[in-house]
């Protein structure tokens, strides 16, 4: 029995320690780990140190910093290698949004796999649209379900075999896209009673409803059928009585500000991503791929309305900080396709320039992250009970988050699964 149970503990002694709260980081800490759970994470004082159980080895990690796992609360794994850059990244969970709601929920238990060099996926599935919309377009359907009801009562029905399949979430897409589109035609949008009948009755269900809605007048829409999340940023100014409501439900806002930062200047935003050599590990050949002038203008035909977008950045920037001001909680999620994993560090800087302190940002990518997912009590901060998902850093975030780069290393369930993402 002792030999079980010194086997599973560890202890850090001496890194800078950020527990995801929000609370001031505690120098000189000790971290003690059981079972892949905290146990405790404090100042490493006489008493702390006795506490340790003897023949359990503290190892010293000084001058180095641990925050917790990072957590993208918006990604799309094009491939299982997608999934692993994640984890390489320091992202130990993810809500996926995933058109066939089995295959996710296949794919969220091979996460959790003794092991798995996967972050921990939360499918938010299915992606329900309009035919013809967005995310119908080349898009696979759900084979147990109907991802593209065209009356209330065949929603209802999809979102009852959505939960009967296992799913937690589901999510919409309530937009025409002209926004990025034009002058390209606009898609088929959601009917508004098919939106309210799917997000009523995931609610009833039991279910969190996330909704793609960044124009103003959809995201109110969003808002009062019940959504649980605004999945992108809002292009135009909320109003005051919106930022109540988001308040007092809550309602969580993942502003993803990369994909927006990216869809105004393609060419801009890779550019000064590949400038930061931490980000070069992505591999020379995809560095060359996304540095080609072809990459970057395939987005602007796709996207041509970057104009727009370009005149909107001020007003998302502005949203943001009202929010965060606000009190709205701001999970951290980036939909980011070319940078999986990186993409959260891009994403909290772009938050610190919109007036976060380094802190928030991280707690927007830890605690409130999880908060969203309804997996707070288990992961997201560095509490005792929690998972113990953290990376171990050898520059301070504080000084300058997008530091969350500079992996020592990754550990999820406690255990290291990678080494440094550089």
């Amino acid at each position: 029995m002792t030999a079980l149970f010194l086997a599973t503990t560890i202890a850090l002694r001496g890194a800078t320690l950020i527990d995801g709260t929000g609370a001031p980081a505690v120098p000189d800490a000790l971290l003690v780990i059981r079972d892949g759970r905290i146990v405790s994470a404090g100042p490493a004082t006489p008493e702390s140190l006795a506490a340790v159980p003897t023949g359990v080895s503290v190892r010293d990690v000084s001058r180095r910093w641990i925050v917790p796992g990072l957590i993208d609360a918006h990604v799309h794994a094009e491939s299982e290698d997608d999934l692993k850059e994640m984890l390489r990244w320091g992202v130990t969970s993810v809500r996926l949004m995933a058109e066939d709601t089995a295959a996710a929920q296949k794919l969220a238990e091979r996460s959790r796999y003794p092991g798995a060099r996967w972050p921990d996926v939360f499918p938010a599935a299915p992606i329900f649209t309009a035919k013809g919309g967005w995310w119908d377009e080349g898009e696979p359907p759900d084979r147990g379900l109907n991802r593209f009801p065209d009356t209330p009562a065949e929603a209802r029905a999809s979102v009852a075999a959505a939960k009967a399949l296992g799913s937690a979430e589901i999510k919409l897409m309530l937009d025409d896209m002209a926004w990025c589109r034009a002058p390209r035609p606009t898609l088929p949008r959601m009917k508004a009673e098919v939106a309210k009948a799917l997000v009523v009755e995931a609610r009833r269900l039991g279910l969190r409803a996330t909704v793609h809605a960044p124009q103003v007048s959809d995201a109110r829409e969003a808002i009062a059928d019940g959504a649980t999340a605004l999945a992108h940023g809002v292009l135009d100014r909320l109003d005051p009585k919106t930022i109540a409501e988001m308040k007092r439900r809550p309602v969580f806002y993942i502003p993803t500000m990369d994909i927006f930062e990216f869809l105004a200047d393609p060419r801009a935003f890779l550019d000064q991503v590949l400038a930061d050599p931490a980000a070069l590990s992505i591999g020379r050949e995809k560095a060359a791929r996304y540095r080609s002038r072809a990459y970057a203008d395939q987005y602007k035909e796709r996207y041509p309305n970057f104009e727009n977008v370009r005149r909107h950045l001020p007003l998302l920037y502005e949203n943001l900080r009202r929010l965060h001001e606000a009190g709205v909680p701001v999970a951290l999620g980036t939909d980011m396709w070319a940078f999986p994993g990186l993409g959260v560090s891009i994403e909290l800087d772009l938050y610190v320039r919109a007036g976060f302190s380094p802190l928030e940002a991280i707690r927007a990518a830890t605690q409130t992250a999880a908060r969203s997912l309804g997996v707070e009590k288990d992961r997201g901060t560095l509490e005792p009970g929690r998972k113990a998902d953290f990376l171990l850093l050898e520059e301070d975030p504080l000084r300058d988050v997008k530091n969350v780069r500079r992996i020592v290393e990754v550990f999820k369930d406690g255990e290291p699964r990678q080494g440094a993402a550089r």
